[in-house]
């Protein structure tokens, strides 16, 4: 898969800042355990909903949660500790909406990692792609197609940011050519195509 156009939101650079700053270089090292310890924030299994107290930077996950469905709440309760401020019960609901869809996104970012996913040796067949991503990376099917139709929307997005400012490089570069040379480019166009009148 080319990444080459990938441009990444400054979430995800946060992000990856973050992680590569406290050595979490490969999917291997995704383990919320070995994450939660890496950021100080204590983590606690407990019979109880998951949430997050960003202030004393703990996270409760519900001990009989599935592993998958785990990680991705873990993720997410992480953005809330690392980056918001405040209780959601009592802020008004336009900035606990920013929060939440921070929080989703961070999802994403946190679980599969731009950098960590460019260096996978990822199928070129969407139907192979995502469950090669999800097992990589210890997510569900459904997130891990999420994350790479991402990817391709923004590798697409880049691709054709850089075509339009190629095409306008060529143009500028044409409205400085002297009368000369558009006169000789011109007599050389109605040459190839075979168009005798003109000049």
């Amino acid at each position: 898969m080319l990444f080459s156009y990938y441009q990444e939101t400054p979430l995800e650079q946060w992000i990856s800042t973050e992680y590569m700053s406290h050595g979490i270089m490969v999917p291997d090292q995704l383990d919320i355990d070995h994450i939660a310890e890496a950021f100080g924030v204590e983590l606690i299994y407990e019979a109880c909903p998951s949430f997050s107290d960003n202030e004393d930077k703990v996270i409760f996950l519900n001990k009989q949660t599935q592993e998958l469905s785990a990680r991705l709440i873990f993720f997410h309760e992480l953005c809330h500790v690392m980056r918001h401020a405040g209780d959601q019960r009592r802020m008004p609901l336009l900035f606990k909406n920013a929060q939440e869809t921070e929080a989703e996104q961070f999802v994403l970012y946190a679980a599969m990692p731009f950098y960590m996913m460019a260096r996978q040796n990822i199928p070129d067949q969407h139907c192979e792609a995502i469950p090669f991503i999800a097992e990589q990376f210890q997510v569900t099917l459904e997130l891990a197609e999420r994350r790479l139709d991402q990817v391709q929307r923004r590798v697409l997005q880049g691709t054709l940011i850089a075509a339009a400012r190629e095409a306008d490089r060529k143009q500028q570069a044409a409205d400085s050519w002297s009368p000369e040379t558009m006169r000789i480019l011109n007599q050389l166009e109605r040459q190839i195509t075979g168009d005798k009148g003109g000049n």
